[in-house]
């Protein structure tokens, strides 16, 4: 499956409001589509999500349609700085 890292800007969240958005997130995220992980940085607003999807049309258009707002979707190739390769 495809790897996307998602850019939000969500002001006004910290750690108790971003847990309550994720519990009411997680039932409705659609079936082919992964939520791996989020880095937040709280005093700026801005929130790096990592998503395994069809594609990148495709996880624009599941936060489109669940009205989460987003800045802007990358498409991304882990690199494994232990190993120092890109991982298959």
């Amino acid at each position: 499956m495809a790897k996307f890292l998602a850019a939000h800007t969500l002001p006004g969240y910290n750690e108790e409001k971003f847990v309550a958005m994720f519990t009411q997130m997680s039932p409705v995220i659609p079936k082919g589509f992964s939520w791996k992980l989020t880095y937040c940085a709280f005093d700026q607003n801005k929130y790096f999500c990592e998503w395994e999807a069809p594609s990148k049309e495709a996880l624009e258009q599941a936060f489109k349609q669940n009205k989460m707002p987003f800045d802007t979707v990358y498409p991304v190739k882990q690199f494994d700085a232990t190993q120092g390769k890109f991982e298959a």
